[in-house]
């Protein structure tokens, strides 16, 4: 009797197994701009894709999706253009970002039509928002170094230059900008960081104008050939206690 109920609870537990491994992912198709992302403690495939518009990803409206594919070379490629994505729905744990949802590529090619159109720097508020340093003006970012900008009220500039924290002043009218004089903490970091944090300090204080060219934010600073380019950052989450 006793063989009998074990045979018959492996049974059940192979059973469930096949099941779930005949149970597919979710696929989906996406289109929007493919762009690098910082990693978070290596926790992070390193490409994400800026939607059009916003999707339901387990129930949550999402403007972004990570993504993943062997193809590292045809991400390369498209990186900065506007694709058409499908794969399937994984979900990934890491100690620090959580457990998240990750679009397994089958397929992606650049989209040639359907392509949005830009909103109007016009009717675009910095306000509020926070950003992420893509590009510093054609000189890339160092890896695993964020260097952010955030504009927490009218009037009012503050981010991470990459090792300190900065604040001051921002004056926008229309489609320019000043920002500064900028004050920072004084934390030393390496010395790649802080040359890092020196050039975008400086660029930030000779900022000229801006331009919303979505998915990105563009500034354009005095001495700079190519403007500052930034992807948005998600709204912070208030800390619980």
């Amino acid at each position: 009797m006793r063989i009998a109920r074990i045979s018959t609870g492996l049974a059940l537990v192979l059973l469930c197994i096949c099941l779930h491994a005949q149970t597919p992912s979710p696929t989906m198709t996406v289109t929007g701009t493919l762009s690098r992302v910082m990693a978070i403690g290596g926790e992070s495939t390193g490409w994400a894709i800026q939607l059009d518009s916003e999707v339901a990803v387990d129930g949550k409206q999402v403007h972004s999706i990570e993504v993943d594919s062997p193809k590292t070379k045809k991400l390369q490629k498209l990186d900065g253009k506007h694709v058409e994505a499908k794969g399937s729905l994984s979900r990934r744990q890491g100690v620090e970002t959580g457990e998240r949802i990750i679009l397994v590529l089958s397929s992606i090619k650049e989209a040639t039509t359907g392509v949005p159109a830009p909103a109007s720097t016009a009717s675009f508020s910095l306000a509020g928002s926070e950003w992420l340093l893509e590009d510093l003006g054609g000189l890339g970012v160092a890896d695993n170094i964020q260097a952010t900008l955030t504009f927490p009220e009218a009037g009012k500039v503050a981010g991470n230059g990459s090792c300190n924290r900065f604040f001051g002043p921002a004056e926008v009218s229309g489609d320019t900008l000043k920002l500064g004089p900028l004050a920072s903490t004084r934390m030393m970091c390496p010395e790649p960081v802080m040359n890092q944090e020196t050039k975008y300090i400086n660029a930030l204080q000779a900022a000229d104008h801006f331009e919303w060219k979505a998915p990105y934010l563009l500034i354009y600073s005095k001495g700079f050939e190519k403007p500052l380019r930034f992807t948005r950052m998600p709204p912070s989450k208030p800390t619980g206690f």
